[in-house]
């Protein structure tokens, strides 16, 4: 049998975290499905700019690509994108939230959190301020195995810098 590794999903430049990779093609078709058909559960961890001040909701905008400036970002035309936010803890400066793609679209929850007034720490492209990483971790991930007799949930802990930054706040 030959072993062809290959990536399900992608993170964002600068996010760290949890990644799904399919170990042969079979694996890699079924777990590309369940990401398509949003059967797998995607949960980051997010260090924004000031104060979230509903403990909880929704983000909701469309997203699309300027070509020109070769950006993605909120556009009328876009595709409809929604990501879900619930607030970890609140610091002098910044709010520790767990975020959720619900859809799946480029620099989604990065353009997500600028658009609704909290950019994430270290994305300057979108507001944030400067600092040695972009704050967003993807911490959770919970998915069937590609057999089907297992629930499968990973937790990755949050990056030693990142937890830094926190307690500097």
């Amino acid at each position: 049998k030959i072993i062809r590794p290959g990536l399900i999903h992608r993170l964002d430049k600068q996010t760290s975290g949890l990644m799904v990779v399919a170990k042969d093609s079979r694996a890699h078709r079924i777990l590309s499905s369940h990401f398509q058909r949003k059967l797998v559960e995607k949960k980051y961890l997010a260090l924004v700019e000031g104060i979230v001040e509903n403990d909880s909701g929704e983000i909701s905008a469309p997203i699309g690509r300027y070509a020109e400036l070769k950006f993605w970002s909120i556009k009328t035309d876009g595709k409809d994108s929604t990501s879900k936010f619930q607030v970890v803890e609140r610091f002098a400066n910044s709010t520790l939230l767990e975020l959720e793609p619900v859809t799946g679209r480029t620099n989604q929850l990065r353009i997500h959190c600028e658009y609704f007034g909290h950019p994430i720490v270290g994305d300057i492209e979108r507001g944030g301020r400067a600092f040695s990483r972009l704050c967003l971790h993807a911490f959770k991930l919970v998915f069937w195995h590609p057999n089907g007799k297992q629930r499968l949930e990973f937790i990755s802990e949050m990056p030693e810098d990142f937890i830094m930054k926190k307690k500097e706040e």
